[in-house]
């Protein structure tokens, strides 16, 4: 399995530094003006970033793994499964975020989705779970709508924030 983690991160690696080439090949733009490729040279960075550093712990983790002794993880199975159930439960929330972007709106669909992923994905306290969840979508909100000039739905929400 530690060398499935290997490749799969060095793959998303891979995939980080072509979308960055392509990214610098757009005009960027400024800061008060931001350009086509302005937006994507920053997910193109995270993703090196993020990418970059699962490489490494994984391949930390494999040489740590090769120094420890021998013998069957009984444990793999359970929680491979675990990780297959929330990848599927991510996947189901994504399609209902999709669904409710129209008519609820950006900010609330994107609130809801959220905080139901922190949630799944191993937080377990509520209020920062809605917190972390509510201060992404404020980012997210000014980020697209008054930067960028995005239109995005604001479904029911449209009469308070227009």
């Amino acid at each position: 399995m530690r060398a499935y983690d290997t490749l799969f991160a060095g793959l998303f690696l891979a995939a980080g530094i072509v979308y960055e080439v392509m990214a610098f090949r757009m005009p960027q733009g400024r800061i008060g003006q931001p350009g086509p490729g302005f937006f994507p040279m920053i997910v193109g960075a995270v993703l090196i970033l993020t990418a970059g550093a699962c490489l490494i712990q994984a391949l930390l983790v494999r040489r740590s793994a090769g120094s420890a002794p021998e013998g069957p993880d009984e444990e793999a199975p359970a929680r491979g499964n675990r990780q297959v159930g929330k990848t599927w439960l991510l996947l189901a929330f994504l399609v209902l975020y999709i669904l409710a972007l129209q008519p609820v709106g950006f900010p609330i669909a994107l609130t809801v989705f959220l905080m139901a992923s922190i949630r799944v994905f191993g937080y377990r306290k509520w209020l920062p779970a809605v917190g972390i969840a509510a201060l992404l979508t404020v980012v997210s909100y000014l980020t697209f709508i008054f930067w960028l000039k995005v239109p995005l739905p604001l479904g029911i929400l449209s009469d308070i924030l227009d």
